[in-house]
């Protein structure tokens, strides 16, 4: 899941301007407790944290271990706070999971624009096969990320579609906990078709009908606690 597909950047002067306010506000705020949301394998995550030290441009952070995991997988995160007209997205210079501890530089406003979704979407490991069935004919691809409103695909030679291409996509989702594999079969429309070559990232908008929607809503929400779970193994490793 691309970072940059999670928010858009609000300058508000210029870059280097607001960069320097954002350090300008946490240096006379130190005690501020500030809220940092990553994004792992799709799901939201936020925890508070606290400025431990300030140098120059760095802000070194004390922060929650599930936290500074996320930050090291994605080497950034967003920092949500009242002292901000926006969210401030940051990059990470440093971070320790084990200390729980992270630095971070190059600070801008953002809006989080997953936080517009209406549903929660999540990243699939693996990434199953996936038959798109096309007025042009078939074409295979793997299933990258999934909501209950739509679907992103990756296609790995030449996508012929057009944007509003109806079409019938059928995959199978591997379940957790032992229950039987989802076989999914659903119309869609294609929205959006980024990259300029292979591999194409293309999004697609489903509308499930009541009993495939509850299906994907159990298995999303069973695919949330395996990602919390992991996120804790790996902490403690």
């Amino acid at each position: 899941m691309n970072i940059a597909d999670l928010y858009s950047t609000r300058i508000q002067k210029t870059f280097d301007e607001d960069h320097a306010e954002i350090v300008s506000i946490l240096k006379a705020n130190p005690k501020r407790v500030l809220y940092l949301i990553n994004y792992y394998k799709g799901l939201p995550l936020s925890y508070p944290a606290t400025i431990a030290a300030i140098e120059r441009d760095t802000i070194d952070l004390d922060v929650k271990a599930e936290q500074a995991l996320t930050i090291e997988q994605s080497r950034s995160a967003f920092i949500r706070s009242s002292l901000f007209k926006h969210d401030v997205f940051a990059q990470a210079l440093y971070v320790n999971v084990k200390k729980q501890a992270a630095s971070f530089v190059k600070f801008s406003y953002v809006e989080i624009m997953a936080e517009r979704r209406n549903f929660i979407r999540l990243a699939l490991e693996p990434n199953p096969d996936t038959v798109i069935a096309t007025p042009l004919g078939i074409i295979e691809g793997n299933l990258c990320d999934i909501s209950l409103s739509g679907l992103n695909i990756s296609i790995h030679h030449s996508c012929p579609l057009t944007i509003n291409t109806e079409a019938s996509i059928k995959f199978m989702l591997r379940q957790i906990e032992q229950n039987p594999d989802l076989q999914v079969g659903v119309p869609a429309r294609l929205i959006a078709v980024k990259d300029d070559y292979p591999p194409y990232s293309c999004k697609f908008s489903i509308c499930p009908d009541k009993y495939l929607e509850r299906q994907l809503s159990h298995y999303i929400f069973q695919r949330q606690i395996e990602i919390i779970r992991e996120i804790k193994d790996r902490i403690w490793q």
